[in-house]
């Protein structure tokens, strides 16, 4: 389903509580899961890089910015869209 032009997508928001709860509910898991704390925040690090990985994608996909040929070239793109 396609969306009409024109309409701004909406910003879906969770509150703080059920973020902290879910975040600690996946912590916990992996910490049951693997032994050591090294092996748990190996995982918790490869999951930051690939949810930020799609975040920037997806900043980039929806934003009429030009194409970034390096990482310190998409850094500044994103932090000039995003100045207060």
């Amino acid at each position: 389903m396609s969306r009409p032009p024109g309409r701004k997508q909406e910003n879906h928001k969770i509150s703080r509580e059920l973020f902290v709860l879910t975040y600690g509910a996946l912590v916990a898991q992996l910490c049951k899961d693997y032994e050591k704390d090294e092996d748990v925040n190996t995982c918790l690090d490869r999951m930051g890089y690939g949810i930020g990985i799609r975040l920037i994608d997806d900043f980039l996909a929806r934003s009429a910015v030009k194409k970034c040929r390096s990482y310190s070239e998409t850094a500044d793109m994103i932090a000039q869209e995003h100045k207060p």
